[in-house]
């Protein structure tokens, strides 16, 4: 803390100097002073001081002389920053659906949306869609607001089993979900990012809130969808009865807004904006009519302070909480309550000098995962009496769920930023930009009761439950046999069919039990990581070229590694408008807090029990007693070493641009399957994973008068280590099949699925084979972020009191791994207690297929009237998938539904 301390009064005093300082010469003429050039996005500034005419009453001698030259504003960056500005006017033309900061980076050049993006579910859904920035995934990448972090460490925004997980929280790489409405700016960078920023291997989002302006404003929007306003496609598989026909949700969806914007005086001013996103719909549980609900909360408080005409103070809080009321449709007793988003409080110090520029900024913020649900997962055989799993032709029959969790995540943050101009003017001019960092996040895991999963369930007629009534269930009939049988004067012959459609009709249960469950106890770990960074960059403009050469360090006391990420980029602009850009950097991950209570985490363990005259005894601990535990010893930071290459030009009165980037993504966390001395199972982390990634994109945007358009379109690839997989988990036996498995591994039950693939044999006869593998796999064979081919093509205008605005995507063809939706059942053989036979389990299904590829068309029409006020009312309507196209959701030769043409029907007032 004293390092901390002392690193901050220096920059006080400093900057307090030298303010005094400034205020004394303030309209003293400065002899000599060089000229100061500053490149921005918007427009080229040149300064400098000149003699002025004495005979004019205020000349000091001299004055400043300020030159400004305009050019049209697009997103692409004029700087080698390989960045995109998206500004008020393009966040408010192309807000659809949700409205959520993730859905607008689709309109760029290197952004992909994850499968989930398009699932039918997605209509109800309101948290914001996983995106994939320079081929990483959502949580590799950084997001900022206001300069506060908002990556969560609780979740690495995995939703591919489903929300109710067995030991996490479906949770989100973002903290809080951050809508469209409370933003000012969002700028994208997809390669040549600065050192001032770091924690991060994939893109980066900066997004700005809004200031209050000088003049009071204040409106009021609702927006909404519902069932009737969409259209789904529906397919059914060959084998389709015809009995049950796919029902779509009925659902509401409404968005409210309202905003202030008040100067309080001449030097201060407030904004204060709600935002509330709702989603409930009526979905069908095993025959039954339930209702969920989804809540998302944005409110924003926001104050500054001009204490001199060169500093100013920010104070922002923002809460945006997450609620959800949840059940699984195939499993009864299944509710689960799941709260998450974040808050943060910021406050901000920005000084202007005749030096430079600091800013310094203490922030906190706080995000959690937490769910609420049973404490036991059965999966039953379906039978009489476990017979609901029929209403899904399922062989099974599931209830329960896994157990109450609760996550929390708490972060400190303070960082100071400095930037001085003209500091040598040697070889061109140099801006120095410098400043550290320091963070303490506190990350806490709560198990709050002990999770049981039962599965592999073994049909026994005559079990008696010997008083175990939870897991385990006798046979029971209507009318006693001996009654019948005296009646019928003989004893039933199941091999009759009478007789046996006579026993049939009498079963009430059949008689199963449990042999073997796995047992998640109740426990809390914590995680405490503190970081530190510091960077420092020169950039040196020497007439048509500028050079950014810089460092960045970055440290924590998790995995204590030292590490320096050199960030290197040129702009050489050799004709006006036209530049070559190059650049070569290093960026290092940050997702520290996920592997540190993993490894804190305590593991699961295996109880069995025996039979002993058809009665189940005690549970007892197995043979393998329990799940593995995680070990980091010597672990490196994964990172990622980027090549890019880009050429600019004006063209049809706009700007296009060329670019090649590749990513290296080196020392990647694998896992290694091993054991302690202990003889406990442990996966060990290794640094032998990694992936490419490549992309060509070719991007025209362009700002007239009245309208926006941008067309892009990138070829990329991404490919994946195979080192990163978990590999096998089975040994291999001959002439087992797939229908009996020897599990090398102590894995949890929940964790397993089956990866069916498709192919032709030598014999020209088609192949179906299925391989047991790991969850961890799937979602590298997923390869959500390789759509060889995108294409985005959007515009906007503006006309009267008309709004128009309409953006178009083609995804192209993909190798995909769908989910099914079916299980498959294995006999494990290994051995689990001395008197257990080997156990039936199941596991979901996932399919490898190719997706085709699919355009989508999304459209919005807005119609403004004037008020005698000043004040305006707005009608609009917002369509998605306007074209009604498939999206190839829906793995082949299987029944699901697809979304298709969607609206939103909105109104707003403004003054």
């Amino acid at each position: 803390m004293k390092y901390l301390f002392t690193l901050f009064m220096v920059g006080f005093m400093l900057t307090m100097t030298t303010s005094f300082a400034q205020d004394l010469e303030q309209n003293v003429a400065v002899k000599n002073k060089a000229p100061v050039v500053i490149d921005s996005n918007k427009k080229i500034v040149k300064s400098e001081y000149v003699p002025c005419d004495k005979s004019v009453k205020d000349c000091n001698g001299y004055i400043e002389h300020i030159e400004v030259v305009g050019r049209q504003i697009t997103p692409i960056s004029y700087s080698a920053e390989g960045a995109y500005t998206l500004d008020k006017q393009m966040l408010k033309e192309y807000l659809y659906g949700n409205g959520n900061l993730n859905d607008i980076l689709g309109l760029l050049p290197g952004v992909q949306f994850s499968d989930a993006a398009y699932a039918a579910n997605q209509v109800t859904n309101i948290k914001p869609n996983e995106v994939s920035i320079a081929g990483a995934l959502g949580y590799q990448s950084g997001y900022q607001i206001d300069g506060v972090g908002n990556n969560s460490k609780l979740s690495k925004g995995d939703g591919s089993a489903g929300y109710n997980h067995a030991h996490n929280v479906e949770g989100h790489s973002q903290e809080a979900f951050v809508n469209l409405k409370i933003l000012e700016q969002v700028e994208v960078y997809d390669s040549n990012i600065p050192a001032r920023y770091g924690q991060f291997s994939g893109g980066l989002v900066l997004a700005k809130t809004q200031n209050a302006g000088k003049e009071t404003r204040f409106g009021l929007s609702y927006r909404q969808t519902a069932d009737q306003l969409v259209e789904y496609h529906k397919f059914y598989a060959p084998d389709f009865s015809g009995d049950d026909v796919l029902e779509t949700a009925v659902f509401n969806k409404k968005d409210f807004n309202a905003y202030l914007s008040m100067p309080i005086n001449d030097v201060s001013g407030v904004v204060a904006q709600i935002q509330v996103l709702r989603s409930s719909e009526s979905l069908n549980q095993l025959g039954n009519i339930r209702e969920q609900e989804q809540t998302n909360y944005n409110a924003l408080l926001k104050y500054h302070y001009n204490v001199t005409a060169q500093d100013q103070l920010i104070f922002r809080y923002l809460n945006a909480p997450y609620e959800g009321s949840y059940f699984d449709v195939d499993a009864i007793n299944s509710n689960y309550d799941i709260d998450g988003g974040g808050q943060s409080f910021m406050a901000k110090w920005q000084a202007d000098r005749q030096w430079g520029r600091m800013d310094s900024q203490f922030d906190w913020r706080q995000s959690q995962n937490s769910k609420k649900t049973a404490s036991a997962r059965y999966v039953w055989a379906n039978l009489p009496g476990k017979a609901w799993g029929s209403y899904n032709d399922s062989t099974t029959s599931l209830a329960g769920g896994f157990g109450d969790i609760k996550k929390v995540q708490d972060t400190f943050s303070l960082k100071q930023d400095f930037e001085i101009s003209n500091i040598l003017e040697t070889y061109g001019y140099h801006d120095l930009s410098f400043g550290y960092h320091l963070e303490y996040q506190q990350t806490v895991f709560d198990r709050l009761e002990d999770s049981v999963t039962y599965n592999g369930a073994v049909v026994s007629p005559n079990i008696n439950c010997n008083g175990y009534v939870n897991d385990c269930i006798e046979t029971s009939f209507a009318r006693q046999l001996e009654e019948i049988e005296t009646e019928l004067g003989r004893s039933l012959d199941l091999a009759d069919p009478a007789d046996f459609n006579l026993y049939q009709d009498n079963l009430l249960t059949t008689g199963q039990y449990f042999q073997s469950r796995q047992v998640s106890p109740s426990s809390t770990a914590e995680a405490n990581i503190g970081y530190f960074s510091a960077y420092a960059e020169d950039n040196i403009n020497f007439q048509e070229l500028n050079i950014a050469a810089g460092l960045r360090y970055d440290y924590n006391d998790f995995f204590q590694n030292h590490n320096i990420a050199p960030r290197l980029r040129l702009s050489y602009e050799f004709i006006s408008g036209y530049q070559m850009i190059l650049g070569a950097n290093r960026y290092y991950e940050s997702d520290l807090a996920d592997y540190k209570l993993n490894q804190a985490i305590q593991p699961t363990h295996n109880e069995v029990r025996a039979i002993y005259n058809n009665r189940p005894q005690q549970w007892q601990a197995a043979l393998l007693t329990q799940g593995y535990r995680y070990e980091y010893n010597d672990t490196k930071t994964p990172f990622s070493d980027e090549l890019t290459a880009a050429y600019r030009q004006p063209l049809f009165g706009g700007i296009v641009e060329l670019k090649w980037v590749r990513r290296a993504n080196k020392d990647s966390i694998n896992r290694i399957k091993g054991y302690n001395d202990q003889g406990e199972s442990v996966l060990y982390a290794g640094n032998d994973g990694g992936s490419d990634y490549r992309r060509w994109s070719l991007s025209w945007m362009a700002q007239f008068e009245n309208q926006h358009v941008e067309f892009n379109l990138s070829h990329a690839s991404n490919t994946t280590s195979r080192k990163s997989f978990d590999g096998d988990t089975t040994l291999e036996e001959e002439g087992d099949g797939r229908n009996t498995k020897t599990l090398n591994y102590s894995y949890d039950d929940n964790e397993l699925v089956f990866l069916r693939t498709d192919s032709v044999g030598e014999n020209g006869l088609n192949k179906t084979d299925f391989q047991l593998v790991t969850r961890h796999d799937i979602n590298l064979e997923r390869q959500d972020a390789n759509r060889p081919i995108v294409v985005n093509l959007s515009w906007a205008g503006n006309w009267n009191n008309w709004q128009f605005s309409a953006y178009a995507r083609f995804n192209g063809s993909q190798d995909a791994i769908y989910p099914t939706g079916i299980t498959q059942s294995i006999k494990e053989a290994d051995t689990i207690c001395d008197e257990c036979n080997p156990q039936q389990k199941e596991y979901p299904v996932y399919r490898a297929k190719k997706r085709p590829s699919f355009w989508l068309v999304n459209g919005s029409i807005k119609y403004n009237w004037l008020l005698k006020d000043d004040s305006y009312l707005t009608l609009s309507i917002d369509g998605e998938n306007l074209l009604n196209q498939r999206t190839y959701q829906v793995s082949p030769s299987t029944t699901g539904l697809e979304l298709g043409r969607r609206f939103w029907l909105g109104i707003s007032y403004d003054y």
